[in-house]
């Protein structure tokens, strides 16, 4: 049972009784049992007010001394009810950690006050209301109310509760349990050779394999063995041949990454070997390829370590390289294989915006894409934001990161439903990440440290929007490495950086940033240069790679 701090410190004094006796009476309880101690008491003339204190209650013998047991039991019923109510840490324990341990005390005071010594029983009652006015006293002199914000803390209470329904409802059902093991024996019992296993967090990750993924099934005869852990991966929908999708449970996955054997892992998920994704106990030479997900750097934004246990990393651009290797000098690690490759995304984004027509939004087209760290803007400006822009004449769509969505639905439907009435044509908030249309007719894009910004600008030309909340900082050390991350230097580069006490001015710099849209066009061409590897050319590179390393490893066998 899970104790508050007023039944912690009661219990203490229960157990410590014993030890009272012994130091009441002078005896040295070493080598002797209680029985011993309280003969020895009785012995002794203890009086007070008239009363011997060395008497032991008896029920068979109904006096005075009866009631000490009956009101030692009423004083700690008395002490933990007055707790339950006004103690801090008392009141926010559930049902059994206040009324269990009440029942506890109260008969344990009772029972214990029939076999030892009155004395010690008076001192258990005038204990228990002693405590019971120090608790007042206290609670007088600190008062709780000051010190605790109770509406926050009710408030906190609902959203961890709607939370813990929430985690129910997205618990695997039982159909896809048994999906899942079937899934994990089919992928553990395939007799054949896996060359190639990919692995997928949840189906939006599908877009940073997808170009690679062709490529290989076209310069190649390679198949594709693909684990998701998301039941509704797009990946089942592809229906091909040369791709085999396995849906693997939390429960699985862990087993599966210990014992999976291919010549190629290639993932996108970061932290390899220092939480539950472990490398392969089976295959000890597999090559673990880290595919990027975004073309920022890498030293700020993700976890210290995070890529220390990959064989290969696919760079995105040379900043990225720069970074990894210094993270090596610094940390003595062991060089491991960068492969200038560029980003996909950006690639595919830029080749689908080409081929689109482009006709001038008669309402400018604004979209709002925050990262998901804490204090980002949908936490700490999406209602200063929206107060200065709905309603102007904008159309604005707001698109939370897939992160936030995942990790707090609580936050999204409260967000949802604050702004449900507003909702309309010219306002929405997406939560389908399987599209780009909102990327590709977007005037402007207002962000933070979100990787979005570059996507946006890279592919359409087209300046953002940067809100400076809090840093998007993974690694805390991140200063250990002597390059600025590119999230920072270009910042007032492709767009203008607001602080959040600037964001009053918000709609001034909307407009400034929207009717010098052209001028942005030839610096964003020339950060594209600079910053970008193999530019509408990234997936091929990066299939020619992989299926280098498998017919490597063909050729050796």
């Amino acid at each position: 049972v899970q104790l508050g701090s007023g039944a912690q410190l009661r219990v203490i004094e229960l157990v410590q009784d014993p030890a009272f006796v012994g130091q009441f009476s002078n005896i040295q309880l070493a080598g002797a049992n209680i029985t011993d101690a309280i003969h020895s008491i009785q012995a002794m003339n203890l009086n007070f007010l008239g009363l011997d204190l060395s008497h032991v209650p008896s029920l068979r013998m109904l006096d005075i001394y009866t009631l000490i047991p009956v009101f030692s039991g009423l004083s700690a019923l008395l002490l933990c009810i007055l707790q339950n109510k006004e103690n801090v840490l008392q009141k926010e324990q559930g049902f059994w950690g206040k009324w269990g341990v009440s029942i506890f005390l109260t008969a344990f005071s009772t029972y214990f006050a029939f076999i030892v010594p009155s004395g010690v029983g008076l001192y258990w009652i005038f204990g228990n209301l002693f405590s019971i006015l120090i608790l007042y006293l206290l609670n007088w002199i600190y008062n709780p109310k000051k010190y605790i914000d109770y509406e926050d803390l009710e408030e906190s209470k609902r959203l961890l509760a709607e939370s813990k329904k929430l985690e129910q409802q997205l618990k695997p059902t039982k159909e896809q349990k048994e999906r899942a093991k079937a899934d994990y024996h089919r992928f553990c019992a395939d007799e054949n050779i896996k060359q190639l296993v990919y692995y997928s967090e949840k189906s939006g990750f599908y877009k940073y394999f997808k170009d690679q993924i062709e490529a290989i099934l076209t310069l190649s005869e390679i198949d594709i063995h693909y684990v998701t852990s998301d039941p509704n991966d797009q990946i089942f929908e592809l229906n091909n041949p040369r791709i085999i999708p396995y849906y693997i449970d939390d429960n699985r996955l862990i087993p599966l990454f210990m014992k999976v054997e291919a010549d190629v892992f290639v993932m996108t998920t970061t932290c390899l070997q220092i939480y539950h994704l472990k490398r392969s106990l089976v295959r000890k030479d597999m090559e673990y390829i880290y595919t990027p997900h975004d073309p920022l750097s890498i030293h700020m934004v993700s976890e210290k370590g995070s890529f220390d246990h990959f064989d290969t990393v696919l760079c995105v651009g040379q900043h990225q390289i720069d970074e990894l290797r210094e993270i090596e000098r610094v940390y003595a690690l062991k060089e491991k294989k960068l492969i200038p490759c560029g980003y996909s995304m950006i690639d595919r984004l830029i080749a689908e915006y080409e081929h689109l027509e482009h006709p001038e939004n008669e309402k400018k087209k604004i979209l709002i894409a925050p990262s998901w760290q804490e204090d980002n803007i949908l936490e700490s400006c999406i209602d200063e934001i929206l107060d200065k822009l709905l309603d102007k004449g904008y159309d604005i769509t707001v698109r939370p990161h897939p992160e936030f969505v995942k990790r707090y639905p609580v936050k999204m439907q409260d967000l949802i439903g604050k702004y449900d009435s507003h909702f309309g044509e010219d306002f929405r908030i997406e939560a389908d990440f399987s599209s780009d249309v909102t990327i590709f007719t977007a005037d402007l894009v207002i962000t933070d440290w979100s990787g979005i910004a570059f996507e946006f600008s890279y592919a359409t030309k087209k300046p953002c929007l940067f809100i400076d909340t809090p840093m998007k900082v993974m690694n805390p050390d991140y200063q250990d490495i002597s390059l600025t991350p590119i999230e920072i230097s270009l910042r007032n580069e492709i767009g203008i950086a607001l602080a959040l006490e600037q964001i009053s001015e918000v709609d001034a710099v909307v407009k400034t940033l929207l009717a010098n849209r052209e001028q942005y066009d030839q610096t964003i061409r020339s950060l594209m240069e600079k910053y970008l590897f193999h530019i509408g050319h990234s997936h091929q590179v990066a299939a020619e790679y992989i299926i280098k390393v498998i017919e490597g490893n063909k050729e050796a066998l």
